[in-house]
């Protein structure tokens, strides 16, 4: 499983490299094969890459559509493929060198937010979309890969595939959640709380949402 991290400063201030470079050092045991940053005034995007199929060794993340500008993040291995390459117009030739996180955004520009819903396979990535100032986040069917976040309204949003890479921010508050070590120390309880961590504001997003 890579590693994918993300800020945006909803109050317009500049994401500084250093500021994702500290979340990517977190993360580099997920991906220790290669790290990638991408930013753009209030928005940064990262990743942190394990190779485990041919075409990551093509795939630079995050990836940014030139026309449009949209760029994703994406810790994937999408299960039905050869489906949407033949859905989405990409030749045998091409398809060689392309990763799924590109499959993704592709899917994203062709059907919008619907994509996720033909998307099979173990899944989360984030989407940022200049055209609409949007950001969309997702999560595969049955949570086989994580993502979490922290969103103090109006000042900025933090995701992550770990919880310490979102609290290295230093505007993310770090306190112990009590309950949810309460809710884990309990066998009976830990299914029932699909949110939480053991960090208070620090939210996992549940399996199959966006």
């Amino acid at each position: 499983m890579s590693g994918i991290l993300g800020l945006f400063n909803q109050d317009a201030t500049p994401v500084g490299a250093d500021e994702l470079a500290r979340m990517a050092s977190l993360l580099t045991r997920r991906g220790p094969d290669r790290t990638g940053i991408w930013r753009a005034d209030a928005i940064g995007l990262g990743h942190t890459l394990l190779a485990t199929t041919p075409e990551l060794v093509f795939e630079q993340q995050p990836f940014r559509h030139a026309e449009s500008g949209c760029a994703i993040t994406a810790d994937v291995r999408l299960d039905n493929r050869p489906e949407l390459l033949a859905s989405l117009g990409i030749d045998a030739e091409r398809a060689q060198r392309v990763g799924d996180a590109e499959i993704i955004l592709t899917a994203y520009l062709t059907w919008g937010e619907a994509c996720v819903e033909r998307l099979l396979g173990d899944f989360a990535f984030a989407i940022w979309d200049p055209r609409e100032q949007s950001l969309l986040c997702a999560r595969d069917h049955f949570g086989m890969r994580p993502l979490y976040y922290h969103h103090t309204p109006g000042r900025f949003f933090a995701f992550a595939s770990e919880p310490r890479a979102i609290l290295v921010v230093p505007q993310t508050p770090y306190r112990i959640n009590e309950g949810r070590i309460a809710d884990f120390l309990v066998s009976q309880l830990e299914g029932i709380d699909k949110t939480s961590t053991f960090f208070e504001e620090v939210y996992r997003l549940p399996p199959a949402h966006v």
